[in-house]
């Protein structure tokens, strides 16, 4: 708890093994890192939307098969 609090992140106590909390502890970090995201997103004064990335992946394969000799 006192780490948690250091870095001022939320404590959970879980069990794998009887499967306690492990859902509530999934949901709340990928809440924690949507928070963090959209913060930084609005300090840095950019409000597009981000792409997936799936669409990144994408796109750099796209850009790979142009690039290689046929």
């Amino acid at each position: 708890m006192n780490l948690a609090r250091e870095y001022g992140c939320p404590f959970f106590e879980t069990s794998a093994a009887l499967h306690f909390y492990i859902d509530d502890v999934f949901h709340q970090l990928v809440r924690e890192i949507r928070r963090k995201e959209k913060c930084l997103t609005l300090s840095e004064g950019r409000w597009k939307r981000k792409d997936s990335l799936w669409q990144k992946l994408k796109g750099s394969l796209k850009k790979k098969k142009k690039e290689s000799p046929s």
